[in-house]
C-alpha cells in the first residue's frame, strides 16, 4: 500500500541490461546512466528532476500524505502553497543535515530502492538527523518489502558512496556494508523503526504486522531478512568520447560502460570476499557520471547553504 510508481523517471535515468554474474551469489548488480541527448549526458536534468522529491525523502510519509490528502478540499492556489511549504521544510532539513558529500546520492538511492526494488522507505531518517535528542547514525535510509511468496519481510539499509575514483568507492562501500550488517547496527536500525513506526503511513493493522517481524520474541522475526542497498557514483572518462561518436554516442557509451562493469563487478565481489562477506545480501547500483563533484555542486545549489 506504500508503493509509488517511479517509472516516469526512466526518461532521465536509464537502466543497462547485462548478464554479469560474480562469485558472490547474493550480490545483485544494476548499472544506470543519465539519459543521453545529442551526444551529451543529461546530468543536470536528472538532478533537477530528482530534486523535486526531497519532501518524500526527508519528511515522514504520514506528513507528506496528509498534505496530498487535502488536494480535493483546498482551492488550487491553497494546495500549491501547502505543497510549497512542504518542499521548503524538506529543503531546510537538508540544509541543517548536509555535509557536502553524499546528499545527492542518498536521495537517488532512496528513489532507486523504491523504484527498482519496489521497497518503500519506512523511516525518513533525514527528519530525525536534526533532532539533538535523537541519535541517528548508520545507514542512509531504511526500506521494507514483504515477499508474499517466501513469507519474509525484507529490510533494506542503504549506503550511498560518491567518489571520483570508483575503486576507492568500492573499498569504502564494503567497509560500510560490513558495519551495517553487524548485530549492533541492525538492532539500531530496527529500534529506529519501532520508535517511529507511527510516522510510516501504514494503517494500524499493517503497523502491528510489521512490529511482529521486528520483535525478537515473535516467530515472525525469524522470517525477517536484512539486505544492504548500495549506490556507487563515480567519474567515468567514457563520457568525454561521446561527442566524437556522433549519432552512435549512446551505443558507444553502452559498450564502454559494460566493459567497465565487467571489471567492477568482480572487483566488488573480491572486496566482499576479502572482508568475509561472500554471502552478504547486497543490492548494488552503479552510476557512472562525467563528474561526481559537479553533480554534488548542482544539487547543493538547489538545497542552498548549510544552516
Amino acid at each position: 500500500m506504500l508503493r509509488r510508481d517511479w517509472s516516469f523517471l526512466q526518461a532521465r535515468l536509464r537502466v543497462v541490461d547485462h548478464k554479469l554474474v560474480t562469485s558472490c551469489a547474493n550480490l545483485s548488480i544494476r548499472l544506470h546512466y543519465p539519459a543521453i541527448r545529442q551526444a551529451q549526458p543529461t546530468v543536470e536534468a536528472l538532478i533537477d528532476g530528482i530534486a523535486n522529491f526531497v519532501a518524500h525523502f526527508c519528511l515522514p510519509r504520514a506528513e507528506v500524505e496528509e498534505v496530498y490528502a487535502k488536494k480535493n478540499e483546498l482551492e488550487p492556489f491553497e494546495f500549491h502553497a501547502a505543497v510549497t511549504r512542504l518542499n521548503e521544510r524538506a529543503r531546510k532539513l537538508f540544509q541543517k543535515a548536509r555535509h557536502d558529500s553524499g546528499e545527492f546520492g542518498e536521495l537517488l538511492l532512496f528513489i532507486l530502492t523504491e523504484w527498482m526494488l519496489e521497497a518503500p522507505q519506512i523511516i525518513a531518517k533525514m527528519s530525525l538527523k536534526t533532532s539533538s535528542a535523537m541519535p541517528v547514525h548508520g545507514s542512509d535510509g531504511i526500506h521494507v518489502k514483504f515477499d508474499a511468496q517466501s513469507g519474509r519481510l525484507l529490510v533494506y539499509s542503504g549506503e550511498a558512496k560518491l567518489y571520483k575514483d570508483v575503486r576507492r568507492a568500492i573499498g569504502s562501500a564494503v567497509k560500510s556494508i560490513a558495519k551495517a550488517l553487524s548485530y549492533d547496527a541492525v538492532e539500531h536500525e530496527l529500534q529506529l523503526v519501532q520508535r517511529n513506526v507511527e510516522f510510516s503511513g501504514l494503517d494500524e493493522k499493517s503497523r502491528r504486522a510489521l512490529l511482529r517481524f521486528l520483535d525478537p520474541f515473535e516467530d515472525d522475526s525469524n522470517d525477517r531478512h536484512e539486505i544492504i542497498t548500495c549506490l556507487i557514483c563515480f567519474d567515468f572518462a567514457a563520457y568525454e568520447q561521446l561527442e566524437a561518436a556522433g549519432e552512435d554516442a549512446e551505443q558507444a557509451f553502452l559498450k564502454a560502460a559494460k566493459e567497465q562493469l565487467a571489471e567492477l563487478g568482480p572487483a566488488m565481489a573480491a572486496e566482499l570476499v576479502g572482508a568475509g562477506l561472500a554471502n552478504a545480501p547486497v543490492e548494488l547500483f552503479f552510476l557512472p557520471l562525467p563528474s561526481v563533484q559537479d553533480a554534488r555542486d548542482r544539487f547543493n545549489v538547489f538545497i542552498g547553504p548549510k544552516e
